[in-house]
């Protein structure tokens, strides 16, 4: 049975449209333009965290068959964050989530999100 969280969609359906990946790349723009640091991990996944020592998120573009297959971000491949052509959105809970994961007192659960090494 499938897990009304986790997106259906295997990771080979992901690569080979070119609209994740444009819809990834526009977002990985943006984290890069606020100072993220951004690591690819293929066409429709990414890394983001605020420097080369701090945890980060892994971020990526999936469809969302709940949605009408429209494309959605999510980060561990089961919180769906919002529409891929939002990617402004996306990328506000992208830096609160970052901000709550690197904060001294804080655990990576606190944010919602398992926390990766970048």
């Amino acid at each position: 049975m499938a897990s009304l969280d986790r997106p259906r969609e295997s990771d080979a359906e992901q690569v080979t449209d070119p609209r994740g990946a444009a819809f990834t790349a526009a977002l990985a723009g943006l984290a890069r333009g606020h100072k993220l640091m951004v690591t690819e991990v293929s066409p429709t996944r990414f890394k983001v965290a605020q420097g080369p020592e701090s945890r980060g998120l892994e971020v990526e573009a999936r469809q969302r068959a709940d949605d009408g297959g429209r494309w959605w971000f999510c980060w561990g491949g089961t919180v769906w964050l919002c529409e891929a052509d939002n990617p402004t959105d996306a990328l506000v809970q992208i830096k609160g989530a970052l901000k709550r994961i690197t904060s001294p007192w804080s655990q990576p659960e606190d944010a919602g999100v398992s926390g990766v090494r970048s």
